[in-house]
């Protein structure tokens, strides 16, 4: 069975067994007819332009389908860096974390495909290409297969267990490592505790690890201990190689093709970055120094291009659950270019290790990880005591971007006495909430005056809720049954999943993707079932007045099926927006007694000191580490920008009783504070706010790229394209909110940004 990938590439689905472990390429032998006397070159250029068109067709239809398939399970997909993105030339997005298994790669194709037109084709698992519907989607959308070791461990011979004075020496009781392991293959511990490559064979009953077994999680690694004491059984897997592959990749890069991959291995919940694997990496050296020995054989065809490499984070607010929204950030290209080859061809393992260190750097850039979930709670605490006001109008990238800066603040000074006080104190005020059931947006809406009125706005979103939750009711009835299945059957692979992993805490990456497939096969079984009831009965009581076809019946209950579920899916939504304040109005209302009210006091004191303790550790440690601080949190410009509406003189004015003021004092946190003081600041358009803009060459409309320093590791940040010797940045959607106030806005921001480009360009010279 062949495969043919979005740019025309034939790929084979690999196959490997315990004892033969080299993939072997089709031979042209097992071919019985030459199909080079049936086709002219012409013919055979026709027959690829046609597979070619028809690959992209099916790519299309699979991702339009998915696409509104995953932006109906998430509330918002908002793209961040775009134009990091290069029109041509190979590219390989390089994406982690990998926080929610098969829906990862759907998020990223369709943004691709929306921003930039470009079609990937996956690196995936064979073992998942392996299954009927997953496979099959695969398929349709170009995806490589490659086998990895860990799908195909079997039992072994014997029993095992570890040297006490060297715990890599692994020795063995009735064992036959000789004949059944590998040298580079892996022995695997039972109930998925944990696999481990072997480095040398010495004989039957002796071997020696690249490492010893471990786990993140004490339980599991109190388990190993024990078992690599006593004696254990143990499963070996061969080794893998992956030359066919490798070729496929470098084919498929070399004609200027896209390609993405998770270079974590596997997908995970953990809070931060697993090791990344040096696939990607060959990958990328791998197809330059082809291009470049090609080049020596004498081929003049060959042409060298560099390939870009693109660091994904996928950033996720709750990924396994329904409506939650994520972040999409593109980062800054580090370019593979013909000095890396060359390294590449003269010292491949140092080559390697010190592009995986640079990619490493990169996702480090685009992903908020932190170490453990403790400190990420902790941050994200801190985070939302530092943009309370109005905190619903600061976009999703700008919270990505400020837990992003407080967790590597938190990571250099967590030492000091100040940071270690405040951590205790927000994980007491986090404590504190929980007890109350309460989150921390609740905690200023909580009031002990003015009773009365807060018993009105309790009964008015008493009846909202009601009201739009009843409105709802009809979808949320038909199409409970997909829920509640979803759910168990989600969190059964769940517990699947983190029993057969030694990297995931609570296998929440497997969620999400489980609740999309159940609902991808029960949902339209169920509206099937709806729509013949619902045509039987029309067809029964003779509710049609006039004679309509019985295909026609049931397409009209199929859609009605769909679009009230779809509905009620969506006014569902305000319904809960209006459940989720009833508590703290309620709270404010019963709290008669004194204990209550000096405890929302308290509360609110506590909060409001936490707040001004996360800004003096911003502003003290914040200038120190970011060079942009001050346009970032600070204060951007001195002057008043008024806010336009339709029919008013656009003007400047002290007078805060004249017009709405965008108020920027000297007490402001710059960009944040304009954004946060603005109750119709509502931004769609993210490229309206300078740090999100989509940078474009004025002339040809190319997005930057950023070339990479191989020899330090470091990314040279993207100098600007000019126009003469000015920062041009270009709008690449259409803006949702007031034009004027975004015109003027981004005026102002633009005329700075420029200023301070050319007085840099004027120093250099």
């Amino acid at each position: 069975m062949k495969l043919e990938d979005s740019a025309g590439v034939v790929v084979t689905p690999l196959k490997a067994s315990a004892t033969i472990t080299k993939l072997q390429p089709l031979s042209s032998k097992s071919v019985k007819v030459d199909r080079q006397s049936f086709f002219t070159s012409e013919d055979k250029s026709t027959y690829r332009a046609i597979l070619q068109l028809l690959s992209f067709i099916t790519y299309d239809l699979v991702l339009w389908f998915f696409s509104f398939v995953i932006h109906t399970f998430f509330r918002d997909i908002q793209p961040r860096g775009t134009f990091h993105i290069p029109h041509q030339g190979p590219v390989i997005f390089v994406i982690a974390p990998h926080h929610n298994q098969f829906i990862d790669p759907l998020i990223v194709m369709s943004k691709v495909k929306q921003f930039i037109g470009r079609r990937i084709a996956f690196i995936i698992a064979n073992k998942s290409y392996k299954q009927r519907f997953i496979g099959t989607m695969a398929m349709l959308c170009g995806v490589i297969p490659v086998e990895r070791p860990q799908d195909l461990v079997k039992p072994a011979s014997g029993k095992i267990r570890v040297n006490p004075d060297n715990e890599i020496e692994v020795i063995g009781e009735g064992t036959k490592f000789t004949t059944e392991c590998m040298e580079k293959g892996l022995v695997g511990l039972p109930e998925y505790l944990g696999n481990v490559q072997i480095l040398s064979i010495q004989d039957d009953t002796h071997l020696i690890l690249k490492k010893k077994f471990e786990s993140a999680r004490p339980e599991n690694q109190a388990r190993i201990d024990k078992l690599l004491r006593e004696g254990t059984k143990y499963k070996v897997a061969p080794h893998i190689d992956n030359s066919v592959v490798f070729k496929h990749v470098f084919n498929h890069l070399n004609s200027g093709r896209v390609l993405g991959i998770f270079p974590e291995g596997g997908s995970h919940d953990r809070p931060d970055l697993l090791p990344l694997k040096p696939g990607v990496a060959i990958m990328a050296l791998g197809t330059v120094a082809e291009a470049i020995n090609k080049l020596k054989e004498g081929n003049s065809d060959v042409h060298i291009e560099p390939v870009t490499i693109i660091p994904v984070g996928l950033n996720y607010f709750h990924p396994h659950l329904f409506r939650s929204r994520v972040v999409v950030e593109f980062g800054e290209p580090i370019i593979v270019d013909k000095s890396m080859g060359l390294h590449y061809i003269e010292s491949s393992r140092a080559a390697v290790g010190e592009l995986l260190n640079a990619i490493t750097l990169g996702l480090k850039e685009v992903t908020v990880t932190c170490k453990d979930y403790e400190t990420l709670m902790v941050l994200q605490a801190a985070r939302r005591l530092y943009t309370s006001a109005n905190r619903e109008n600061i976009p999703l990238p700008m919270v990505v971007e400020l837990n992003r800066r407080l967790i590597k603040g938190y990571e250099q000074y967590k030492n000091e006495p100040d940071v270690i006080e405040l951590r205790e104190k927000v994980m007491a005020y986090n404590s504190k909430l929980r007890a109350l059931r309460l989150h921390d947006h609740d905690v200023e809406t909580l009031t002990r005056k003015h009773r009365f009125h807060t018993f009105i706005v309790l009964i008015e979103r008493l009846f909202k809720y009601a009201l739009f939750m009843g409105l709802s009711l009809p979808g949320m009835i038909l199409f409970s049954p997909v829920f509640i299945v979803a759910i168990r059957i989600s969190n059964k692979r769940a517990k699947e999943a983190l029993a057969a992993s030694v990297v995931k805490i609570k296998a929440n990456d497997v969620i999400g993707t489980w609740k999309i497939l159940v609902a991808l096969v029960l949902a339209p079984a169920l509206y099937i079932l709806y729509s013949i009831i619902g045509t039987i009965l029309i067809l029964e009581y003779n509710i049609s007045p006039i004679h309509v076809p019985v295909y026609i019946i049931f397409l009209f209950c199929y859609c009605w099926a769909l679009l009230t579920t779809y509905a009620s899916l969506r006014v569902g939504e305000i319904g809960m927006d209006y459940y989720k304040s009833l508590r703290p109005l309620f709270l404010s209302i019963v709290s008669f007694h004194t204990n209550g009210e000096i405890e929302i006091d308290e509360l609110k004191k506590t909060r409001r000191e936490l707040a001004g303790k996360v800004d003096e550790f911003c502003n003290k440690y914040g200038p120190g580490m970011f060079d942009d601080f001050d346009e970032f949190y600070g204060d951007f410009d001195d002057e008043k920008v008024t806010v336009v509406h339709e029919g008013d003189e656009i003007e400047s004015s002290d007078e805060e009783g004249e017009h709405p003021i965008y108020k920027a004092g000297k007490k402001g946190k710059g960009m944040l504070s304009r954004i946060s003081s603005v109750e119709s600041f509502n931004i769609h358009n993210l490229s309206d706010i300078p740090i999100f803009s989509y940078l474009t060459d004025s002339v040809t409309g190319a997005g930057i790229s950023a070339k990479s320093s191989f020899t330090n590791l470091t990314t040279i940040r993207g100098h600007p394209q000019s126009n003469g010797d000015k920062r041009v940045y270009h709008n690449n959607n259409n803006s949702d909110f007031d034009e004027d106030v975004g015109l003027k806005l981004r005026n102002k921001l633009k005329s700075k940004l420029n200023n301070n480009w050319n007085e840099n360009q004027n120093g250099s010279d």
